[in-house]
């Protein structure tokens, strides 16, 4: 079931019916209170948000929804700039579709953050497989091909949180948060790019494309799908 906030009624409609062409159960509120009643009494596996409703902010409903929703959240706005879109995925959105949009485009990243979902529920595993690599959590170890990588603790922990989070751009202020190590030693911004050139020179690519996608002003997201299974290189 998809939760659908949004004011504009005529597009409402029109997504809503499209998607449930699509095989999706969908119900449509116009405002914020009407939406954190209805995520509180009921189970919505993915929420769609439109940052400009009447009577709150977008962003600061996604912060009051993260508080007890775990389920993907991916904004639907207007908004272009960086600044808006860096601002939405701190407050805990997934993604982000801009207006207007391609009801095509809309399916692909609901398809996307439900998988990603799906694959968040899954036992954890010690092994994730994603292209030609192989991923060992316990031992932080990375391997291509059967062939072990030279990768440094900050690199792995910069594609662990890439790959956990497979499918969700992850910006960069939030990478650097948590990319802050045991000795509490800051990585500063510039540092952050210096450790994704070099990670994803070393991953290399899969089917010609990076394992790393760059959001210019906004952050990475991973490019190929994610599996978890038994380590048998």
């Amino acid at each position: 079931m998809i939760l659908f906030i949004e004011d504009d009624i005529m597009l409402s409609e029109e997504i809503s019916e499209f998607l449930k062409e699509n095989d999706f159960e969908v119900e449509v509120v116009g405002n914020g209170d009407d939406a954190l009643k209805l995520l509180q009494s009921r189970i919505y596996d993915l929420c769609i948000l439109d940052i400009g409703l009447p009577d709150c902010s977008g962003f600061l409903l996604c912060k009051k929804i993260r508080q007890f929703y775990r389920n993907p959240i991916i904004i639907f706005t207007a908004y272009e700039n960086e600044e808006d879109i860096v601002t939405g995925l701190m407050a805990g959105t997934d993604d982000y579709v801009t207006k207007p949009c391609s009801l095509r485009v809309l399916r692909s990243r609901i398809f996307s953050q439900l998988r990603r979902k799906q694959w968040s529920e899954e036992i954890e595993t010690e092994i994730i497989r994603s292209g030609d690599l192989v991923i060992d959590v316990v031992h932080n170890m990375i391997f291509k091909k059967g062939r072990e990588l030279s990768i440094k603790d900050t690199e792995f922990r910069l594609c662990y949180m890439l790959v956990r989070n497979d499918g969700r751009i992850m910006p960069r202020e939030l990478l650097l948060e948590r990319l802050w190590d045991m000795d509490e030693h800051f990585i500063e911004n510039n540092t952050l790019s210096v450790y994704v050139s070099r990670l994803r020179k070393k991953l290399g690519v899969y089917n010609g494309v990076s394992y790393i996608e760059t959001i210019k002003g906004i952050g990475y997201r991973w490019n190929h799908l994610v599996q978890r299974g038994e380590f048998n290189e």
